[in-house]
């Protein structure tokens, strides 16, 4: 079961004094304000959308938080998504992953199995809800960026929402907007598919080019007040131009 290779994993990381701690990385992501990050360009190596699952799946990430509940004695892990920007080990997650205080570390486990400690917050930006991380000694196959995808253009998703590791949703583009609650920045809405879990994922356009970041959801009722019958749950994401802010 690939959530309890995660977790011997890191736990053999921690033991080994290879971790940085949770307290650490949030410390670094709240000095990260207005940082940038150098990264190479990455060419294109999806040329056919057909084989995008394939070709994409080894660079999406596991980010797994390990942590105790306090009820038991065994580690636990909480896992997110994520996507690597460069070979040696610079990747992209949301800044709410990197931001959760309740663990012990961060690590990534990458398409082939292999798991590396976060060391470090380089980059990140809490209103588009992005942040560049390095996992030491990692050896990664990068995602290029793309240009902002249009409205009505096809996207992609592979993340992992609720332990259900690579799983792959497609849609559209549906709109670019300025939300209540959200005022800073436009999102980007998409129709396909995530869950808990598929925080941090890539949104792929058919080319394999990263387009935008997985973030959060909304779920629109038609009893607003007493939120109730769920009509719509509509996928917010940061777009590829926050990811681009932060990288020089």
């Amino acid at each position: 079961m690939l959530e309890a290779k995660l977790i011997e994993g890191i736990s053999k990381l921690i033991e080994n004094n290879q971790t940085v701690p949770l307290a650490e990385i949030n410390k670094q992501l709240k000095q990260s304000v207005g940082k940038k990050v150098k990264i190479p360009r990455v060419p294109s190596f999806v040329f056919d959308p057909q084989s995008l699952y394939e070709l994409c799946k080894p660079s999406t990430l596991i980010v797994s938080k390990l942590y105790k509940c306090g009820r038991c004695t065994h580690w636990h892990s909480g896992s997110a998504t994520g996507f690597p920007l460069t070979r040696d080990g610079i990747f992209a997650t949301n800044y709410h992953v990197a931001a959760q205080t309740d663990g012990q570390t961060l690590a990534v486990m990458d398409g082939q199995g292999k798991i590396y400690p976060v060391s470090e917050v380089l980059a990140g930006d809490k209103d588009s809800d992005v942040a560049i991380l390095r996992a030491q000694g990692a050896e990664f196959r990068p995602l290029p960026l793309g240009e902002p995808a249009k409205i009505g253009s096809n996207v992609h998703v592979i993340s992992h929402p609720d332990g259900m590791f690579y799983y792959y949703s497609k849609g559209m583009v549906s709109l670019y907007d300025r939300l209540k609650g959200k005022p800073r920045m436009e999102w980007m809405a998409i129709s396909a598919d995530y869950a808990r879990g598929s925080s941090g994922a890539a949104v792929l356009n058919d080319s394999g080019e990263v387009v935008g970041m997985v973030a959060s959801t909304i779920t629109i009722n038609y009893d607003r007040e007493k939120k109730t019958n769920p009509q719509m749950v509509v996928g917010l994401c940061a777009p590829v131009e926050a990811i681009r802010r932060l990288i020089e």
